[in-house]
């Protein structure tokens, strides 16, 4: 699903379901799989153009790594203004919420599967997804003018999560 919203941001909610079908497989905790984008290279943090990274705890630009929040906002300089991009993680989605691999060189993960590779933790992400199961990944991206206040991005998560 694909709109505008009021202020101009472009905004697409993304459901991936994935399901067992013939037989059980395993997924395994990767560090780039799931749901990524790249940001342009501008806003890149080690692009040195005042590029940062914030999540919904607050923590900024390479502490944001790893963390289980519930959004996390990019944004930087693109053509003289500031744009961001947020990736919010719903919480009917698996594993809400979800661990992020963002990288101070933009690339931008919601990553479920990589709970040891990416959150740290002790048990593998690792996950069996068996015939006549599913699972659903859930995210809205919101592509703003501005950082994550001027795009009210905490109220955009709670406004997501209500519908």
């Amino acid at each position: 699903n694909f709109h505008v919203a009021k202020d101009g941001s472009r905004v697409m909610d993304i459901q991936i379901v994935l399901k067992g079908v013939e037989k059980t497989i395993t997924i395994f905790g990767k560090k780039d799989s799931g749901l990524s984008v790249r940001v342009a290279h501008s806003m890149c943090i080690d692009a040195g153009q005042g590029g940062h990274i914030i999540n919904s705890n607050g923590d900024k630009d390479g502490d944001a790594w790893g963390k289980r929040v519930a959004w996390v906002d990019f944004h930087g300089p693109v053509d003289g203004k500031t744009m961001g991009v947020a990736m919010l993680n719903h919480p009917d989605s698996f594993r809400h919420p979800t661990p992020w691999h963002v990288r101070k060189y933009g690339l931008f993960t919601a990553n479920p599967f990589a709970l040891r590779e990416v959150a740290g933790e002790d048990e593998s992400g690792d996950f069996e997804l068996i015939k006549g199961k599913s699972i659903v990944l859930k995210h809205r991206i919101i592509f703003h003018e501005g950082d994550q206040e001027q795009a009210m991005i905490a109220d955009a998560w709670k406004a997501y999560t209500q519908k």
